[in-house]
């Protein structure tokens, strides 16, 4: 073929694509579902296709910006909580770990000989933070101290030297039914020594559950008891970390989380008619992997999971990483911190890097649990009877002396009503809704549907086709075959003689 001839067919191929798309295009915005650009090739004038293409512009701008937007919120998995009521026909009651302010009987270390220096020293097994009247002491007194130290048994020293159950709770009762206080209730240590939590059995598997429900309204419905706080018996020197108060801290909790008596006790003076009025709130919280933050996986020493177990837990493997042990109220078999390890390094790691484990949870791995309860109370007081009602009662516990206004605690703790509010996480959108919110975006903005989008891609798949991959194939194809088609080439020259003629029209 002479170059000649290879230009001619060149341009005829040339020509013959500009028809097709003209045809193309024609086609698709006379028959296409996206008004604004129907209205824009229909304009019989130019200022009328200005304002259309200029309508389809803003319209289309608008369009993706919202759905960036739709889109952005989708991928940060935005969740509602939904605020409910409940009225229930009981509830179960939460446990109750109660503490004296007085960690060692003062008739105990008279008795035992033992100093005031040593039981300041002892006391600091329970200092996470540094007291703030420090004590000198000289290497000699540390020395020695050290090896009364090592000379105890450190556990059945703080049982002894601590008020047992029976001579802390006198009497008992739930919602008029009279129980041994002590048969069941557990000690547990906390940062105020030897506490009693009551109204918790425990399953055959380890778990506990709460022994009571509270059935009906009233102050008399839920857990009464008599509390002797045995001032007389108080130790009268000052104790670094110990508040010197008289009487008790209360906590409520639920009965396989330990206790927050430390940050969320009540405190409570002796010679006072304690009242306690409860309300509950369930939190139910989505899964990690689904749009939220809750986790429910066992914990070492713990067989349900709870914040505060986790907490616990990652403090104590960051003292025992530090420091080598344990704090004496942590459950664990490892070594137990003794004085000289919570002054030399326990308090001022406490003071440096402690403090991060609650404000920067996430990173330790401590997230909600899936169902938690929180007990909100709110507490009054009234003064307790006057003197010969009050001997009458103190005779009536077994409690021998004129200062029973001085050591006797009447607790009321009932449920404050049979309801209760669930605030119940879920998500705020889902797929479906982000796809019905862009639909309507396409029909507000463009007046455009789903269909429309398929037109649109029908149209430019075939664009392609034509533009990219037809015309090289064509081109590809053989002189010889070319020439045996003559027909077809001949009426495309004739369409594309016929289209030139009425695009001149």
């Amino acid at each position: 073929m002479t170059e000649k001839e290879s230009e001619k067919e060149e341009k005829g191929s040339s020509d013959e694509l500009e028809v097709i798309n003209h045809e193309l295009n024609k086609d698709f915005l006379e028959t296409t579902t996206f008004h604004g650009l129907v209205m824009a090739y229909h304009a019989s004038n130019t200022p009328e296709k200005i304002f259309w293409i200029s309508a389809c512009t803003i319209g289309f701008g608008l369009l993706v910006s919202q759905i960036f937007l739709l889109l952005s919120r989708y991928s940060t998995h935005p969740i509602n909580t939904i605020v409910t009521r409940h009225y229930a026909d009981e509830l179960s009651f939460p446990a109750v770990t109660l503490c004296n302010f007085n960690s060692f009987k003062a008739s105990y270390i008279a008795a035992n000989n033992i100093t005031e220096s040593q039981v300041r020293y002892f006391r600091e097994m329970f200092n996470v933070v540094p007291s703030y009247f420090k004590l000198n002491r000289s290497q000699a007194e540390v020395q020695q101290l050290d090896a009364w130290i090592d000379s105890l048994d450190i556990m059945q020293f703080v049982t002894d030297a601590a008020f047992t159950c029976e001579e802390t709770i006198r009497f008992c009762q739930f919602s008029g039914e009279v129980f041994d206080c002590c048969a069941e209730a557990l000690p547990v240590l906390t940062g105020h020594g030897l506490c009693w939590t009551l109204g918790v059995r425990t399953h055959s598997n380890g778990t506990r559950y709460s022994r009571f429900a509270q059935y009906f309204q009233s102050s008399d419905a839920g857990l009464s008891a008599w509390v002797n706080v045995h001032s007389e018996d108080y130790t009268d020197f000052y104790i670094p970390g110990s508040t010197q108060d008289q009487g008790i801290r209360i906590n409520f909790h639920l009965p396989h989380s330990p206790t927050t008596v430390d940050t969320d006790g009540y405190a409570v003076p002796p010679g006072v008619h304690t009242y306690a009025y409860l309300d509950v709130t369930k939190y139910i919280s989505l899964r990690s992997d689904n749009w939220g933050d809750c986790v429910n996986f066992p914990l070492p020493h713990y067989n349900v999971y709870s914040y505060e177990a986790c907490v616990n837990n990652i403090i104590a493997s960051e003292i025992w990483d530090q420091c080598h042990c344990r704090l004496i109220f942590q459950l664990g078999d490892t070594p137990t911190c003794k004085p000289k390890d919570m002054i030399t390094c326990v308090q001022p790691f406490a003071s440096d890097q402690l403090t991060d484990i609650s404000v920067q949870r996430e990173s330790y791995g401590c997230w909600n649990p899936c169902e938690d309860w929180k007990f909100q109370v709110t507490m009054s007081y009234s003064s307790l009877p006057k003197s010969r009602a009050l001997k009458f009662i103190a005779e009536t516990l077994n409690i021998t002396g004129e200062n029973a206004r001085e050591n006797l605690i009447l607790l009321d703790m009932s449920f404050k009503s049979l309801d209760f509010f669930t605030m119940q996480q879920q998500k705020a959108t889902t797929i479906t809704e982000t796809l019905s919110d862009i639909g309507g975006q396409l029909g507000l903005f463009v007046g455009a549907s789903i269909i429309t989008m398929f037109e649109a891609c029908g149209f430019a798949l075939v664009k392609i086709y034509y533009n990219c991959f037809w015309l090289k194939r064509k081109k590809s194809v053989p002189k010889q075959t070319l020439r045996k088609v003559p027909s077809n080439r001949s009426s495309v020259t004739h369409d594309s003689t016929e289209n030139k003629e009425l695009t001149s029209l």
